[in-house]
Formats: C-alpha cells, sequence, structure tokens
C-alpha cells in the first residue's frame, strides 16, 4: 500500500516559512530552553514572535531566603531581557502562580482569547505527553496549548473573540520529533538569551549546563540528518522532516588534509497540524 504524506495532505507549513508565531512557555526561560535558536532563525527572516508565559516562575529557586513575589518579578525582568535578544514582539503573562492550584481549562481559556486575538501561522509549546514528565506546570501548559488551539477554531467562548483557525503546533522537549531545524548560525544568541536568566541559569552549573545543551542539540543534529538528506528532503531511514539551513554557495569536498568540520546544532519539534490534535490516532508515528 501505498504512503501518504499526512504532513502534505493537512498543509502543514515549513516552520521556517511561518510570519508569526505565538510561544507559550509554562514559565520563564522555558521557549529559550526549548526553542531559542528556532526563535532567533525565525525573527531573522522577519517573523513576528509573541511569548506567552503561564506562570510566574516564583519558586524558581532552592534558596529559602528568597521571597518568591522578589523572584517573580526578577524572572520577568530577565524574560524581557531573553525577548529582546531574541527580537521579541510582544510579551504576554497570564499571571497564574509558579506550582499552583489552576486548572488545565483555566489556562486553555486564557489561550483561547490570546490566539483569536494573535491568529498566529504557528503555536510553540512544551510536549506534555514527554515520558516521565511530572511537572504540572509543564503537562497542563502543553496540555492546555492543545485544546485552545482546537477551541480557537469553533464558536465556544464567544467572549473570547471571533473563531479563527489556528494551522499547526510545534512541541519542543519532544520525545518523538518529526522536524530537526539546524540553529547553528544562530546557537550563540540561544546561549546568550538562556544565560539572560540569570536567577536560574549564572551559577557554577552553568559550565556543565552548557556542555549538555550543546550534546543535545548535536544529538538532534545528527537524528535528524540535516546535511545527508535525499532529493525528497527526509533523512534516509527516518520519515522525518529535514529543516536544514541552505548554504550561500557551494562548499568544497572535503579532503583527509581538511580539518574537522566545526559542531553542528538542531533543535527537534514535533510539528502537528491542528486536525492531528483529535481523533488521530497515528499523530504519534507522523
Amino acid at each position: 500500500m501505498q504512503s501518504m504524506d499526512i504532513a502534505a495532505i493537512l498543509g502543514v507549513q515549513d516552520v521556517r516559512d511561518v510570519k508569526s508565531v505565538v510561544c507559550v512557555q509554562p514559565h520563564p526561560d522555558d521557549n529559550e530552553v526549548g526553542a531559542g535558536g528556532t526563535l532567533a532563525l525565525l525573527a531573522a527572516a522577519g517573523c513576528r514572535i509573541v511569548f506567552v508565559t503561564v506562570t510566574d516562575g516564583r519558586y524558581g529557586s532552592a534558596n529559602p531566603a528568597v521571597n518568591p513575589l522578589e523572584l517573580a518579578a526578577i524572572r520577568r525582568r530577565e524574560r524581557d531581557e531573553a525577548g529582546r535578544l531574541l527580537s521579541v514582539s510582544k510579551q504576554i503573562d497570564l499571571g497564574f502562580a509558579d506550582g499552583g492550584d489552576y486548572s488545565e481549562f483555566d489556562v486553555m481559556k486564557a489561550l483561547v482569547k490570546v490566539l483569536r486575538s494573535e491568529q498566529p501561522e504557528l503555536v510553540m509549546t512544551v510536549d506534555p505527553w514527554m515520558p516521565y514528565e511530572a511537572h504540572p506546570d509543564h503537562v497542563k501548559t502543553g496540555r492546555a496549548v492543545a485544546a485552545a488551539v482546537l477551541n480557537a477554531g469553533n464558536i465556544s467562548f464567544p467572549e473570547a473573540g471571533s473563531p479563527c483557525r489556528i494551522p499547526q503546533v510545534a512541541f519542543y522537549a519532544s520525545s518523538y520529533p518529526n522536524v530537526f531545524i539546524d540553529v547553528t548560525s544562530h546557537w550563540q544568541t540561544k546561549m546568550a538569551a538562556i544565560l539572560a536568566h540569570k536567577s536560574q541559569f549564572d551559577n557554577e552549573e552553568w559550565p556543565l549546563l552548557q556542555q549538555f545543551f550543546a550534546y543535545q542539540a548535536a544529538q538532534a543534529y545528527a537524528a535528524g540528518g540535516i546535511g545527508q538528506s535525499n532529493a525528497d528532503g527526509a533523512a534516509a531511514g527516518t520519515g522525518v522532516e529535514i529543516e536544514a539551513a541552505k548554504p550561500d554557495s557551494a562548499q568544497p569536498e572535503p579532503t583527509h588534509s581538511d580539518p574537522a568540520p566545526p559542531q553542528r546544532f538542531a533543535e527537534a519539534f514535533k510539528v502537528l497540524a491542528a486536525r492531528q490534535l483529535h481523533f488521530f490516532p497515528m499523530a504519534l508515528y507522523s
């Protein structure tokens, strides 16, 4: 039986080509860690980027002397600085308490209003279906985003504005990625945006974390087969979509005397059409 290109049939757009994106993060810093390189790439191409932060991050410290409300204010300023580095056009706070008893429904309803107002070509968030994800804020945020993408297009919540179609969603921190984006040229911007969150990363653990981020991104680059794709644009044996940076000019073939190539980095996403978020069992394998 001939296979079907579901992404093409459903009109899933190349992530690099979208002109507007709403990025929903559970806490300040999640967007940068999960997708900072891709966001920098999109901004450089003229994409309008809106950040939505669900919780205030007030409990992001192990120091009992830290005042949670003061930390929340610090993290807002850090988020704004990171957004400046990534050329984010707009910051929206939903105002829920870090680790609070808010419901997934509460977040979904708030997001429907945002999505109908912004009408983005792409929504980006954390993958709530990652195995072993135990943080309630991440699980509630990711699931609420998926539900909001669906509900933004129907007649529910008339007080939130007129229905609009949200074409697709990209989940970062996913165990089931199907798109790998070459972010090598924007890697240092990603690192700077992460480090703008000084309350979280400017400490003795940063050198190790920086190495881990680089290792993870190098693994994603290799897993996506970027630079080794066939004529159909999919890496041999992977069946995943390859979204590599296009070189400006032809590169010479390496010889045995050439130095080792520079390290390359990618970010991985599970990209789905909105229609794949409901009654679509094969979405896992798309």
